[in-house]
């Protein structure tokens, strides 16, 4: 599922930033803090369809695709991954949780699905939220 997501995020990036993608959770953080970004972790399961929907339609679209390829580092998780601190372990998807990397706290979470629209929006408020808390 990782390499389908990858692969769309790159055709869909044709025209814009691609977006890369980490797969491990230690490395995002470090990635996130040195590029001063806040991290979003996306966590999935197998067989979900809310899953797929945001793969295939959320993700692709140019500015939920755009925003995050230039304001966040992205990683990509099981949703029980062992690397994960156990506090942002879940046991449904899709869920997101977004990160300041510079002192390892939530600035939030949502669980579920959300259309292109409200997930930008979403994206915009969680990183307004981390510039305010690092200036």
């Amino acid at each position: 599922m990782k390499f389908i997501l990858v692969l769309l995020l790159t055709l869909g990036s044709l025209h814009g930033l691609s977006i890369d993608i980490q797969e491990s959770y230690p490395d995002a953080l470090k990635k996130a803090k040195k590029e001063n970004k806040p991290l979003m972790i996306y966590l999935y399961m197998l067989n979900c369809h809310t899953c797929e929907y945001m793969e295939n339609h959320i993700f692709t679209d140019k500015g939920v695709h755009d925003y995050l390829a230039k304001n966040y580092v992205v990683v990509q998780l099981y949703t029980n991954d062992k690397e994960l601190p156990k506090e942002l372990q879940v046991e449904m998807s899709p869920v997101f949780h977004f990160i300041n990397p510079q002192n390892g706290e939530m600035i939030e979470s949502i669980m579920g699905g959300r259309d292109a629209k409200r997930f930008l929006k979403l994206l915009q408020n969680s990183y307004l939220d981390y510039k305010e808390e690092t200036n």
